[in-house]
């Protein structure tokens, strides 16, 4: 019943969000969750700091979203969700995004899809950063010029492939566990500031970096501890 409600109360909010300044708030537990979420139009907000995020938890869960316009938002909190699945497509200017994945429980075996296309954005992922998580996959596709990227990583495995076109974008990750982090990117365009911290306490870290950049900077740590 929980699953039928929420399907009837999306169609109706994606019914009027064409016009912009329309908000959505989300709580859902359960397993085998589909989701998908449209808004068309500028200043559309899922969840917000001020309010309440989209909160969802439950196992081999499938989530879509697709937000066309300038200064749109996505907040959400993703408690627990093992197998789970995550696409989230921005196209337009002065965006914001937020992911905080694994606040209170597992999220083993994700796999975690984000594309924007336009400039000033702001994208944040944090995963694992509460509880256990292993085999995150993250593919990130930027597109446009003064982009900030800032990522988390805190699970064993965790794997990210970055393709970053554009000038002065700024990208920066952290990833921390005891096992095979694996980061690999194509990046191109002016003025880049890519900054790699991995922390591996027992196995392997690596890097696969392909850069066509000029004043470019890149700072990159690979340590057993403390980078």
């Amino acid at each position: 019943m929980r699953k039928i409600l929420l399907s009837s109360f999306l169609l109706l909010l994606t019914t009027f969000t064409y016009a912009g300044n329309n908000d959505i708030y989300i709580t859902q537990t359960g397993t085998g969750l589909t989701l998908t979420i449209d808004q068309i139009g500028a200043t559309n907000k899922v969840g917000t700091a001020a309010n309440a995020r989209v909160t969802l938890s439950g196992t081999t869960m499938t989530m879509d979203i697709d937000q066309i316009g300038d200064s749109n938002s996505f907040l959400g909190s993703f408690l627990q969700g093992n197998n789970t699945s995550w696409t989230f497509k921005n196209t337009g200017d002065s965006s914001a995004g937020l992911f905080n994945v694994g606040a209170s429980g597992d999220v083993a075996g994700t796999d975690f899809d984000y594309t924007t296309v336009g400039d000033s954005t702001t994208f944040t992922f944090t995963q694992g950063a509460s509880a256990a998580a292993t085999s995150g996959n993250q593919d990130f596709v930027i597109s446009g010029t003064s982009n900030t990227y800032t990522g988390i990583c805190e699970v064993v495995g965790c794997i990210n492939n970055w393709d970053i076109d554009g000038n002065s974008n700024q990208i920066t990750t952290q990833q921390t566990g005891s096992a095979n982090h694996a980061i690999t990117v194509d990046l191109n365009g002016a003025s880049n500031t890519v900054t790699v911290h991995q922390t591996d306490t027992s196995s392997t870290n690596v890097l696969n970096l392909i850069a066509t950049t000029s004043s470019g900077t890149i700072d990159v740590d690979q340590c057993a501890s403390g980078c």
